[in-house]
């Protein structure tokens, strides 16, 4: 999954679950006795129906694309720490208080539960409660959607540290080549970071490269896009498993997309 697309899916949950809440109290402002019960339902129904949205996302990303399904989780997680205190304060402005009652009044039925009576009713939340758990959700929410975090633990296989690809065969070296080799300045190959191993990790992913074979590819040297192309079907076969002609469409598709695509 693509850190954009992650990132704008984390961000958009919580803000349409508290988008609805304020439109629901707005509607509130003014309403009689029985607009007030109707409504408090209507809530209830909301809170329920937040809680299975947020669980039915994963379930459906679980059913058909398991290889994104850990990373789907942690963007989930980070999102609602990160976003959610960001839109509770946004939609408590719009519905008529002021964003910051929340951190001097806290929130009033904000929560709901049963009563010993067996009825539903609403929980308030202290703002005592409410403030640490606000810092430690946007703390949270920052670790988990770091690019670093979701590599380590947003996929289903351990990367090794890259290595350097070793050169399998030396050329000769002529006379002619070690005087351009004086004119020539000299050229860095790219080194492997951990963003760069994600990005090769999420290409060979949307190339439908199985798990095991993208695993075997990273734990091999290669961290980088450029690394891949420039390895030859060869060596490729020889590191996946793959045939020869299997690792020469695969490395003939990742060109078209190095080359066509804005990767």
């Amino acid at each position: 999954m693509r850190y954009a697309y992650g990132i704008a899916i984390g961000a958009i949950l919580p803000g349409v679950i508290f988008m609805v809440a304020a439109v629901i109290k707005i509607t509130a402002l003014g309403a009689d006795a029985v607009g007030l019960d109707m409504l408090w339902d209507i809530y209830v129904l909301w809170f329920i129906a937040s809680i299975g949205l947020a669980m039915l996302l994963p379930l459906i990303i679980y059913l058909i694309r398991k290889d994104i399904f850990r990373q789907f989780l942690i963007y989930e997680a980070g999102g609602f720490g990160l976003f959610a205190p960001l839109w509770l304060m946004i939609f408590t402005d719009i519905s008529g208080d002021p964003w910051y009652s929340i951190f001097i009044e806290g929130i009033t039925d904000g929560l709901i539960g049963f009563s010993p009576s067996g009825n539903i009713e609403g929980i308030d939340i202290s703002n005592l409660f409410l403030i640490p758990i606000f810092i430690a959700s946007v703390v949270l929410g920052i670790i988990f959607l770091h690019p670093s975090f979701i590599t380590k633990y947003g996929t289903t296989g351990m990367v090794s540290e890259p290595k350097p690809i070793k050169e399998t065969t030396e050329s000769p070296t002529t006379s002619d080549e070690e005087s351009m080799d004086v004119d020539m300045p000299d050229v860095i190959a790219p080194t492997p970071t951990v963003d760069s191993v994600a990005s090769l990790r999420e290409v060979l992913i949307e190339l439908n490269v199985q798990e095991p074979i993208i695993n075997l590819i990273l734990n091999s040297g290669i961290g980088t896009t450029t690394d891949l192309v420039a390895t030859s079907a060869e060596q490729l076969a020889s590191i996946s498993g793959l045939d020869k002609r299997a690792a020469e469409n695969l490395l003939m598709a990742i060109q078209k997309k190095l080359w066509f695509s804005d990767i």
